[in-house]
């Protein structure tokens, strides 16, 4: 009996001693650091974080007032109302993984990473005027977004949609209204200081654009083909685009220069 008794109090001691040095031995700085440097020191992707008001709670959940992710030195992304769950296991693997849940705005994101290899994020209807980076990049105006993004061998690919678009202004000087625009999807990586834009659409009821290329340290390269619908243009947005007609109906204009 007593042979038995020993492996079963040694199975039973070793979570309870895990979880006594999660909540009496490990501080809420050291979590803090922890997460924030296994984000930074993602391989190529050149992302800041910083947390504000993280603590711990029962069973390796984390809470924090908020998650700001910045591009370099510009602020992307702010996410707050957090609470996660990180996967102990993965720490004896010398592995970080995590569980996140929180707010862009009032839209919800939930996601699961486990750095530095792999991850996912979904955001469900966070507003356009919630996501800083966009702003950084001259483009003001309203919506809801939805997407995806997910980070494999450091890697980072996003997808999105906003299919009640009402954007009124932009940097990027385009010969029909940034406004007219209506509903925008597209894709697009992110490595290191590269941006790299599949595709973006955008449909107006005077045609349909899209825009292809890089974001290199802020500088663009990129191609907006432009298929106007016909006779919806106006006399001085079709003289504008003549220069650039490719075929009929098909346009091509490049986009380059600084972002900002």
């Amino acid at each position: 009996m007593t042979k038995l008794r020993n492996p079963l109090f040694l199975i039973i001691s070793i979570p309870i001693f895990i979880l006594l040095l999660w909540l009496i031995a490990l501080p809420d700085s050291i979590i803090k650091t922890t997460i924030e440097n296994s984000i930074s020191n993602n391989g190529r992707l050149n992302i800041n974080p910083s947390i504000k008001g993280l603590r711990k709670g029962l069973f390796f959940t984390v809470y924090a007032e908020s998650l700001e992710l910045k591009i370099g030195k510009t602020t992307a992304l702010i996410i707050t109302d957090i609470s996660g769950r990180i996967n102990p296991l993965y720490l004896l693997k010398k592995q970080f993984a995590f569980s996140i849940r929180g707010k862009i705005g009032t839209g919800n994101i939930k996601g699961f990473f486990k750095l530095p290899e792999s991850g996912s994020l979904k955001i469900d209807k966070a507003e356009f005027s919630a996501i800083p980076y966009l702003a950084s990049a001259g483009l003001q105006g309203k919506g809801l977004i939805s997407a995806r993004l997910n980070l494999t061998n450091n890697i980072m690919d996003a997808v999105f949609e906003i299919p009640d678009a009402d954007i009124h202004s932009s940097t990027m000087a385009i010969p029909m209204p940034i406004s007219s625009f209506r509903k925008i999807q597209g894709a697009l990586q992110l490595q290191g200081n590269t941006i790299k834009i599949t595709s973006i659409s955008l449909d107006s009821d005077k045609g349909y654009a899209r825009i292809k290329g890089e974001v290199i340290n802020g500088t663009m390269d990129l191609g907006l083909e432009l298929m106007p619908s016909a006779g919806k243009l106006e006399p001085i947005e079709s003289i504008l685009i003549s220069k650039y007609q490719i075929s009929p109906g098909y346009y091509v204009i490049p986009i380059k220069g600084p972002i900002l």
